[in-house]
């Protein structure tokens, strides 16, 4: 008598291997759209500390309201969502000679990027997938981001990155203006775009 498999029995083994190959298969598409995730949750992070930490040394680099031959140039803030302030370029010697404007804000075609303009160069994106950013004056009595100028008696601004993926996160940071106490001379350039440039 000749031994074999019946058609049933071949039939069961198909199923069940064709059972493992899928739930193999589910296990390793779950865990691979998990690791694109988390990939793109950390590169978007990144991205977001990257520009906080850009904007923080170039705010730090600034004064409240420069004044030349009676002229000021201060820190704004539009609509909590746009910076604009002069950060200071120092000659050899250390004195300052020229202030460059800075502006940070979001891109009006792509309102998920935020852009970075320094004097008369070309605008940059410095951060991609933002879902806001916030500007305020960050003493008492400036919470919520409701300050829209930054003191003299207390030169410091807050910032505040939201992004997008998933229900996202927000990194949040404090920059105080540390060069409040320098007199530019009357013959100190400054750089700026020209009027709605930017």
């Amino acid at each position: 008598m000749k031994k074999g498999f019946t058609l049933i029995e071949m039939m069961f083994v198909v199923v069940i291997f064709a059972f493992l190959f899928g739930a193999i298969l589910v296990v390793m598409t779950s865990s691979d759209k998990s690791w694109r995730t988390g990939r793109d949750k950390i590169i978007e992070q990144a991205e977001a500390r990257k520009a906080l930490d850009n904007m923080n040394w170039l705010l730090r680099q600034s004064n409240s309201n420069w004044v030349i031959s009676g002229t000021s140039y201060p820190v704004t803030i539009t609509s909590n969502n746009r910076i604009d302030f002069y950060q200071p370029v120092f000659d050899a010697q250390g004195n300052i000679t020229l202030l460059q404007k800075v502006t940070f804000k979001l891109n009006p075609s792509d309102t998920t990027q935020l852009l970075k303009k320094v004097g008369t160069q070309n605008e940059a994106v410095i951060a991609t997938k933002v879902q806001s950013i916030n500007f305020g004056g960050g003493c008492a009595g400036c919470s919520a981001y409701t300050c829209s100028a930054v003191a003299d008696d207390c030169p410091v601004v807050k910032i505040d990155i939201q992004t997008l993926e998933d229900k996202g996160f927000s990194l949040t940071s404090k920059a105080t203006l540390r060069n409040t106490n320098i007199a530019l001379s009357d013959d100190t350039e400054v750089q700026q775009p020209e009027l709605r440039e930017f």
